[in-house]
């Protein structure tokens, strides 16, 4: 009897501490996920399994912007860098098929939870299941306005052929109902943009529209946790996103505007990051909106950076193609290129210069001051001109007897209403040494 009960306590332990053990396991796998949400994930279908759905067309939606451009774009565009990344002429097929199938969606939510897109087969060929991630990635890396693709795919084979089925998170029917929402929004968040402006402040203005509208997810770990918030939708009209939402809606909004940008992949603060490049003018430059957005202002920090500055605190996933394979399965960057400059960088176009200190800059720093303040501004932004050096600079306006600095508040006092006056105290300094740059908060009185 006691070798009966000693068994079964054996028998007992070990099956509780093989459920620990997989409950650890599940545990970790899905805490490896939440940092990760946006990988496509792949599911084994039954070839024969698709006779009975029925799909409806989705309604295309354009959004026009004074003749500018228009939302949906063509798989030959100069700047579809993930279309142009393929070589294979079967992943070619693949893209250019999706450009027509994810407008073909059920109503009827499948086993999986999502709603199937028409079925696409590549005939004589079986591709790998890294061939069809590549091409997906490719595509949505390309199209920031198809917003309801979910991050699982299937495949199967059949005949030599391969069978691909997409899915949408929500039926045709709400995606054509969202999609004219979206183009109401955007045309509202457009209607004041004056497209006769340079690349770069109509690029400012979209910026700073976009981060007056949304407002950073905090609590969004993964889209387990709500699709919207990792797409152009969740940023524009709802007014709340992670990275990719950021990042994709700022695609979206300045390729309408005829200015070319494309997201780019990496990390930063340890975890999973995206952010835009954009190309104004002749060179291209990394813009971070995510990193730019705060609770209570706009900051212009990584407002078109250089390479070697944005890689302070950033790290950027390798291109595709290069022998990464983690990076070519996940989220592969298909477009790295040269950002050299610093010519339309923020502090450059709209900072403000300081190369001496005399009565002239005096009176140019109160001016620039009054200025900012009328426009409901909270930062001055300085460049260290190469006359001076950057620690004379900050010795002048925050150390040296008199505090420069407050001398320019009292000025501007002089010359702001009631509503804007200025405080001595409270402001704060960020400096940039290696830039020649700082950037002071001014603090308004209550």
């Amino acid at each position: 009897m006691r070798k009966k009960i000693s068994r079964l306590l054996v028998t007992m332990f070990i099956g509780f501490t093989l459920t620990l053990i997989i409950s650890c396991i599940l545990l970790i796998i899905n805490s490896v996920g939440v940092s990760d949400g946006t990988k496509l994930e792949a599911v084994s279908i039954d070839p024969d399994s698709d006779v009975s759905s029925v799909y409806k067309k989705i309604d295309e939606v354009s959004v026009e912007v004074s003749e500018v451009s228009q939302v949906n774009v063509n798989v030959d565009s100069e700047y579809n860098f993930g279309f142009r990344s393929l070589s294979d002429t079967n992943e070619q097929y693949l893209y250019h098929k999706l450009m027509r199938n994810l407008y073909y969606i059920t109503d009827q939510k499948s086993d999986s939870g999502y709603f199937k897109a028409e079925r696409i087969t590549v005939s004589r060929c079986e591709m790998t299941e890294d061939s069809i991630r590549h091409a997906l990635n490719a595509y949505i890396a390309d199209n920031p306005q198809v917003f309801w693709v979910s991050n699982v795919f299937g495949y199967a084979y059949s005949d030599g052929n391969t069978i691909i089925e997409c899915y949408s998170v929500i039926p045709a029917d709400k995606i054509t109902e969202l999609s004219l929402i979206l183009s109401k929004k955007i045309n509202e968040m457009l209607e004041d943009l004056d497209t006769k402006m340079d690349d770069y402040h109509i690029e400012r203005y979209i910026h700073d529209k976009l981060l007056r509208n949304c407002s950073y997810a905090e609590e969004i770990k993964s889209v387990n946790d709500g699709w919207e918030y990792f797409t152009s939708y969740g940023a524009i009209v709802n007014g709340s996103a992670v990275c990719e939402g950021y990042s994709k809606a700022m695609q979206m909004l300045l390729n309408l505007t005829g200015i070319p940008s494309y997201i780019i992949r990496g990390e930063a603060e340890g975890v999973k990051h995206m952010w835009n490049l954009v190309k104004v003018g002749e060179e291209w430059y990394h813009l971070d909106s995510t990193w730019n957005d705060s609770d209570t202002t706009i900051s212009y920090e990584y407002f078109n950076l250089p390479t070697n500055l944005v890689e302070e605190n950033h790290i950027i996933d390798s291109l595709i193609g290069t022998g990464d394979d983690e990076a070519d399965r996940t989220g592969p960057n298909f477009f790295i290129p040269e950002c050299n400059s610093m010519e339309m960088n923020f502090y450059t176009v709209d900072g403000f210069t300081i190369e001496r200190f005399d009565n002239e800059t005096d009176q140019n720093v109160v001016a620039q001051i009054v200025h900012l303040v009328n426009n409901g501004e909270v930062y001055l932004h300085i460049n260290v001109g190469s006359e001076l050096s950057y620690d004379e600079c900050i010795d002048t306006l925050f150390n040296a007897p008199g505090h420069r600095i407050y001398h320019y508040i009292d000025l501007a006092n002089e010359l702001l209403d009631s509503d804007h006056k200025l405080s001595r105290e409270g402001m704060k300094l960020l400096k940039h040494e290696d830039r020649g740059q700082l950037r002071i908060r001014l603090n308004y009185n209550l």
